[in-house]
């Protein structure tokens, strides 16, 4: 499991890598291309995706949580129920999508007063983003069930990756055709198809007893997936309106241009946030293959040890964004965006809180106890909502940010860590000594020389030089203060058989 586990962040990671680089070359790139105001339409345009996402009501986490299971339970027939239900009802939801869509299409421009000239491109990438998703709905339990269900993460990577680099070059080749937005829905609608049926043939090969045949459906399969989907929706919902709801709140009350001037800093809390999810999503899985009644000790090493290797690889980054994002934006975007810089320092301050609770979500989650954590983010992503369109007249674009900052910082430091520690039966005080004190030890120093760096940079080469110093003096001191006595050994042991078969 340990090498699967190393391979499954290692794709992760070269996905993310990928994508982050591509991303920030190609978002000036569309800038010059289509202009401020369509922009704004095409980040719009993003928050409409995540909602439409919703329509799968959170079938997909269910599907990850039975197949991996019965997966390692070898119940065969209970696996192909789950996976062949799932898919089933998903096609029904897709139809759905397509309404939403249509509905979305004809009534975007009179919600967010988009520019007369921009309506029809507008309508052109809504239509082909919202036939993506429909199509993607049941396409996706094959892509759930390979990665999540199976752990094998690295293959559906494998697929994200050489996809993404598709999308980009396809991307180019219709910008430069003048195609515009339309463009931009054409290059995303054949990158996710290609990479929804290459994972889909990847999984029947890896499982050739798999069958979605309709007689595999059963009332007693949905009335399992949701049961627990339901709260899983929940919580994806819950994301989308914290997340995603600020796009249109900006573009009711403040036009199309400022939500390009919001939607910059939350792009780049987004970055930061995937690129963490790229670990905590690995954990998910694990935990729903133990009894918390049972397994309730192994429970508490998941949650210690991936919370410490989560906040280990969070802090420093979450460090960097704060302090140096204002530069970063300068130097990505241009001065234009300037005013972004203060909005992403209040976002990512949520954000911060919230990575100190750990993997919390991810156990109670995968173990099936996330009813109640369910209904408080649901309340959290409400107080989001009232909180920006309330502070949005006051303070603008910053009152959005604060809208969206406090609800999340009061979620994750007064209930997620405690109630996880509840259910692996741990105290405050061991997550403190064990998970916590490591993680802030070995910042300390590295946060220091974040700071004094910040008003030292004048390029992107010269943040880069930076980040490499600041690497260069953390990546020691978390390994001799975060790493457990074992696990450095492990670490040792491990690259003293690599320079062994390296040098023969």
């Amino acid at each position: 499991m340990k090498r699967q586990f190393a391979k499954n962040i290692g794709s992760n990671w070269a996905v993310y890598a990928t994508s982050a680089i591509l991303s920030f070359f190609m978002m000036p790139y569309i800038l010059s291309q289509v202009g401020q105001a369509a922009l704004g339409v095409w980040i719009l345009v993003g928050s409409f995706s995540g909602y439409l996402g919703l329509f799968d009501f959170g079938i997909g986490f269910a599907v990850v949580r039975y197949v991996a299971r019965f997966q390692k339970t070898g119940e065969v027939e209970k696996r192909n129920e789950i996976v062949a239900t799932a898919f089933y009802v998903a096609c029904l939801l897709s139809l759905l999508v397509l309404a939403a869509t249509f509905y979305i299409m004809f009534n975007a421009a009179d919600l967010f007063d988009i520019p007369t000239e921009l309506i029809a491109q507008s309508q052109a990438v809504i239509f082909l983003i919202g036939f993506s998703i429909t199509l993607g709905f049941p396409l996706s339990i094959f892509s759930e069930t390979l990665a999540g269900g199976l752990w094998r993460y690295d293959l559906s990577n494998k697929v994200a990756l050489i996809t993404g680099i598709l999308r980009v070059g396809l991307t180019v080749l219709f910008l430069e055709l003048h195609w515009g937005l339309a463009g931009l829905g054409v290059a995303a609608l054949v990158g996710s198809l290609i990479g929804y049926l290459w994972r889909m043939k990847m999984l029947f090969k890896l499982l050739p007893d798999l069958s979605v045949s309709p007689r595999l459906v059963s009332r007693p399969v949905v009335r399992a997936i949701s049961g627990y989907s339901f709260y899983s929706f929940m919580l994806v919902l819950s994301g989308r309106i914290a997340f995603y709801s600020d796009s249109f709140i900006v573009g009711f009350y403040r036009g199309i241009e400022d939500v390009a001037i919001f939607g910059i800093a939350a792009k780049l809390t987004e970055y930061l946030r995937q690129l963490i999810f790229t670990i905590t999503k690995l954990f998910s899985p694990v935990a729903s293959r133990y009894d918390p009644d049972t397994d309730q000790a192994s429970l508490r090493r998941i949650f210690y040890d991936g919370s410490r290797l989560h906040l280990l690889f969070s802090l420093p980054l979450s460090l960097i964004l704060y302090f140096w994002g204002g530069n970063l934006i300068r130097f990505w975007m241009g001065d234009a965006f300037a005013s972004s810089q203060m909005v992403l320092q209040v976002l990512l301050l949520g954000h911060i809180v919230s990575f100190l609770q750990g993997i919390g979500g991810e156990i109670l989650l995968g173990v099936g106890r996330h009813r109640f954590f369910a209904l408080l983010s649901m309340l959290s992503a409400m107080a989001n909502i009232v909180l920006s369109i309330i502070l949005i007249e006051r303070l603008g674009l910053i009152g959005v940010a604060w809208g969206t900052t406090i609800p999340l910082a009061a979620l994750s430091l007064m209930y997620l860590p405690f109630a996880t520690l509840r259910l692996v039966g741990g105290s405050f005080g061991s997550f403190l000594k064990d998970v916590l004190g490591p993680a802030l030890g070995a910042a300390v120093i590295p946060g220091a020389l974040i700071i004094y760096a910040s008003g030292r940079m004048n390029s992107i080469m010269s943040m880069i030089v930076w980040a490499i110093v600041v690497g260069v003096v953390y990546v020691p001191l978390a390994c001799f203060i975060g790493l457990r006595r074992d696990e450095k050994d492990k670490i040792i042991s491990e690259g003293n058989r690599i320079l062994k078969r390296f040098f023969g």
